[in-house]
């Protein structure tokens, strides 16, 4: 174990464990990091602000393009200098900023070398890798060991994003009539478009179905709930016919279609299904802009529509009763949850979440 006693900020940038901690925290190294600041509370300072770093370039994906690193590190340093030039009477020396300039080199430098080796086309993975095992029936056995997800390449070219503690096994060369395979865990699936060659997840007690889409399959063994949630696109969720959940009385034999920003929760005690919506919705419709969300007494009914729009959720409400009702407000930055609550607080309504739809309760304005 390094000392990190000594370290810098850019060293704890470096440092693996400390990424890992930052990035995909567990019960045994948050306690050793806890422990350790309770030691050495000096070091609070360097170790808050490479956690900050870390995190304001975190993305979902571990494959970071150029581009994107050079936009990101351009951003950072923007807020860098926009945060000394709103302290007028605070005295910013020339050794300070060239400390900062110094560790956005350092997160750029990072970033590109992951980048570069780990890109498809480059043969050699630098860093936390996947454990592969080819089987004795032909499936290829991809498993996350590390503390990060990473990817898998699929024989179609579909890529899998496997979290830590998972397993994904598949074919080396699919069949000509599908595309299955066998998940212990948590993935997000990119899924390349064949309408000939439907793409199946097989995940403890239920069957992700899809043609070419994007979404996340949560089934731990030892969870009690499993979660299908899709990003893009449409897939089709139902149970497994096994022995797990049979013996336990009926089994829920509904097909659950869902669309983007929508999920379903499956319980393995009752194996019943509960469609519902993602916790942070998405803006899907990429011709949307940010000022779409500025209002200026705009009728309601509008509104809403606009959040359908955007989040491709449907919003079930009484027309009728709406009517009369319109809204001021500037909603660029808030989540839908709060634009939603800030909508129904202002015309004195309710909402709630039924069946993965947004239904809008109210009795109307005077």
């Amino acid at each position: 174990m390094p000392d990190y006693v000594t370290f810098t900020t850019e060293d704890f940038l470096a440092d693996p464990f400390f990424q890992g901690w930052v990035r995909n925290p567990t019960a045994a190294n948050e306690a050793f990091w806890q422990e350790w600041l309770t030691q050495h509370p000096e070091r609070m300072d360097e170790v808050k602000l490479a956690r900050q770093l870390l995190l304001s370039l975190q993305t979902e994906q571990p494959v970071i393009s150029p581009e994107q690193i050079q936009e990101d590190v351009q951003r950072m340093l923007q807020k860098i200098s926009v945060q000394n030039h709103r302290q007028p009477f605070q005295t910013v020396s020339r050794t300070n900023n060239i400390r900062w300039l110094a560790i956005a080199a350092t997160v750029l430098l990072l970033l590109g070398i992951g980048w570069w080796f780990t890109r498809p086309e480059n043969g050699a993975v630098i860093g936390p890798q996947l454990t592969s095992v080819q089987k004795s029936d032909g499936m290829q056995e991809q498993r996350n060991d590390t503390q990060q997800p990473l990817r898998v390449s699929l024989p179609d070219g579909s890529v899998a994003t496997l979290s830590p503690r998972s397993v994904l096994t598949y074919p080396a060369v699919f069949s000509d009539s599908s595309r299955e395979v066998n998940l212990v865990g948590e993935a997000f699936f990119e899924v390349t478009r064949n309408p000939d060659k439907p793409f199946l997840v097989y995940a403890d007690q239920i069957v992700t179905r899809v043609l070419g889409t994007s979404f996340r399959v949560s089934a731990y063994p030892q969870q009690q709930q499993l979660t299908v949630a899709v990003r893009t696109g449409k897939v089709a969720v139902y149970a497994r016919a096994t022995s797990e959940n049979t013996h336990k009385g009926v089994v829920d034999k509904r097909i659950i279609s869902l669309t983007p920003n929508q999920q379903v929760n499956f319980s393995k005690a009752d194996a019943a299904f509960r469609k519902t919506l993602v916790e942070k919705p998405a803006v899907i419709d990429q011709t949307v802009k940010i000022n779409d969300f500025d209002f200026d007494e705009t009728p309601v009914s509008d509104v809403l529509q606009r959040f359908e729009k955007a989040y491709g959720i449907d919003i079930i409400y009484d027309s009728d009763l709406l009517r009369d009702c319109a809204l001021t407000a500037s909603l660029a930055d808030e989540t839908m949850t709060e634009k939603l609550a800030i909508v129904c607080k202002g015309i004195g309504a309710t909402y709630e979440i039924i069946d993965g739809k947004i239904v809008i309760h109210s009795t109307g304005c005077r």
